[in-house]
């Protein structure tokens, strides 16, 4: 979240000249790579035109291997927790009781939360499949991986890690000079041997087929549903509904789940906008059957978007998804997944005895509440505790986040702005206080549009977790694989769509 050092930026056309001509062969490379492996995106919404997804020409974040096995081996228990939570209503509406009092989008998501709870099938609000992605900062001061949010909706760039992944590796191996002569080129040159030959070189770049992972639980969750409708499915089969944002640009990292559902499983996955869903959708009131046209089943809903207000522009989208909540579908994720994923809960875990309620008292909550960073509700101002954080906190704004209920990114308060939000005289009750992560800087190049700068920069590792259960029987509990997200030191934000940051790899030593 915040580096030990000052940043600054350079384009590479300043680098000695050996220097120089060693980034643009590494450019070149990757420019080949992402637009013939699909690590593009939209230019524009409005726009046919593709450009490169922003990415690290080389891995931009050395983690020490002993933490990212750990961070690893939280993804199952993360998992459990959140179907856990998701499962106890009296405990999300209890813990969200003050933020939904001054927060309306958090109101309206409880809102639909009771409908699906009493309507006429209450238990298809068990019927889930999650894509989550954990997100972690080093911590220079106790050297170890700290989390920053626990992403339980919309966790983007599954596809395109599982490609830059790949892409990394295959650059360590071909280029001998990074891991020769000119290893100080890049963050984790440092960390190989002189000697370390190409094959060594490219394993310390983590490669999971995360693609595989999340289409092969669409299709466990596509055969579940069929199973369950046997001989009453409709001719046009059953297939997976990703509802998306109408001013999408992230667009292949969608669609290459969407082809390769299809190539490995034959599996069927049809894009629509939540207004889309409202005008074409049908929900079986008798059998809570959702259809698309006449005959095609919804067997998943998959939400690449319903995670801001501006998703819902109306009475229309709220019915939409009310639709896809009340209907027989897996979905990914249910509106009891995505308030688990709040703010708030996350700093409600965060309390003593929280997470232990939910984990019990073994070593799973231990490790799980190792990588906690601290956190404080501000529902009681009055508090003696809040109260002396608050204090401190306007005293200190560069060692605190204020955070809303919000995803998406650039929606966190920082430094100033910090100060005059718990200085003024507003109901901060759904917002959070957080421990402002200080994390080591680097030196990283940086691809956007074609044009390389060498910055300094701050990287947060992801770790996927794909998850499947039907009313409390686990299907599918899986560790997937990682995501790095590298940003200019200078810059508070993190989305990469959003324009904040860059996709890259992690490099372990």
């Amino acid at each position: 979240m915040v580096a030990s050092g000052a940043a600054a930026g350079s384009s590479v056309g300043g680098a000695p000249g050996e220097e120089a001509s060693f980034i643009s062969a590494l450019k070149s490379e990757v420019l080949t790579y992402t637009a013939m492996n699909g690590l593009l995106m939209l230019e524009s919404s409005d726009e046919v035109g593709l450009v490169h997804v922003p990415v690290s020409l080389l891995p931009a974040m050395a983690v020490p291997r002993g933490l990212f096995e750990e961070v690893r081996a939280l993804a199952e228990p993360f998992n459990v927790l959140v179907e856990r939570f998701a499962s106890d209503p009296v405990a999300i509406k209890e813990t969200l009781a003050a933020a939904a009092k001054q927060d309306e989008f958090t109101r309206d998501l409880i809102r639909v939360y009771d409908a699906v709870l009493g309507g006429p099938r209450p238990s298809v609000a068990r019927k889930n499949l999650a894509v989550n992605r954990s997100d972690y900062m080093m911590d220079q001061q106790s050297q170890r991986l700290l989390q920053v949010e626990l992403n339980t909706i919309s966790s983007s760039f599954g596809a395109q890690s599982t490609i830059l992944a790949q892409m990394h590796r295959q650059i360590l191996s071909k280029f001998d000079f990074l891991r020769q002569s000119h290893r100080g080129l890049w963050p984790g040159g440092s960390l190989l041997e002189e000697s370390e030959d190409a094959a060594s070189a490219q394993s310390r770049v983590p490669y999971q087929d995360t693609i595989g992972d999340i289409v092969d639980a669409f299709a466990a969750a596509a055969g579940e549903y069929r199973g369950s409708r046997g001989s009453a499915l409709g001719p046009g089969g059953a297939v997976v509904l990703m509802v998306v944002q109408d001013d999408e640009r992230n667009v292949m990292d969608q669609q290459i789940l969407e082809q390769e559902l299809w190539r490995r499983h034959g599996v069927r996955m049809e894009r629509r906008t939540l207004a889309q869903v409202a005008e074409e959708a049908t929900l079986g009131e008798a059998d809570g059957i959702l259809r698309l046209g006449d005959s095609r089943e919804v067997a998943v809903s998959y939400l690449r978007a319903g995670y801001s207000p501006a998703d819902y522009k109306g009475a229309e989208e709220w019915e939409a998804r009310l639709m896809l909540e009340q209907s027989e579908a897996f979905k990914c994720p249910s509106i009891a997944y995505q308030l688990v994923g709040s703010k708030k809960i996350q700093q409600y875990l965060a309390e003593e005895g929280a997470l232990e309620r939910f984990m019990g008292k073994g070593e799973e909550s231990a490790s799980l509440r190792r990588c906690f960073a601290s956190l404080w509700g501000l529902e009681d101002l009055g508090d003696p505790k809040t109260k002396e954080v608050i204090d401190h906190a306007k005293k200190n704004p560069h060692l605190y986040v204020l955070k809303p209920q919000r995803e998406g990114g650039g929606n966190n308060l920082y430094d100033e702005k910090l100060r005059e939000a718990l200085e003024g005289e507003g109901d901060l009750s759904a917002y959070i206080l957080m421990q402002r992560i200080v994390s080591p800087m680097h030196k990283s190049y940086l691809l956007r549009k074609g044009e390389c700068v060498n910055a300094d920069t701050l990287s947060e590792l992801g770790i996927y977790g794909v998850y499947l259960c039907d009313n409390g029987r686990e299907i599918i509990n899986k560790c997937s694989g990682a995501l790095v997200r590298t940003k200019l030191a200078s810059s508070n934000e993190g989305g990469v769509t959003a324009g904040f940051s860059c996709l890259s790899t992690p490099i372990l030593h």
